[in-house]
């Protein structure tokens, strides 16, 4: 039977951790992480045509994309590296 620290303690562990969750969502509803708040680069991006706000959107996926494609690429490499290594 388990003693009454222990009956106390997950409660308490499950009470701050919904707490904190609860803390993490309001900051990010309140203060979005997902994007600069920088006057700067708020007027920047907005004096920017549409079709130039697509372009560099379209820029930057493709960018993502590149880099996700050569860590692909070099994942398998390596894989196939490590095989002829281990398989000749």
């Amino acid at each position: 039977m388990p003693d009454t620290q222990t009956l106390l303690i997950i409660p308490a562990v499950l009470l701050v951790s919904l707490a904190g969750t609860f803390l993490l969502l309001w900051q990010e509803k309140h203060h979005p992480s997902s994007y600069s708040r920088r006057p700067d680069v708020l007027d920047a991006w907005r004096g920017m045509s549409a079709a130039a706000q697509a372009a560099h959107d379209n820029a930057v996926l493709d960018a993502a994309d590149a880099a996700e494609n050569a860590v692909a690429r070099a994942a398998v490499e390596s894989a196939a590296k490590t095989n002829a290594l281990f398989r000749p």
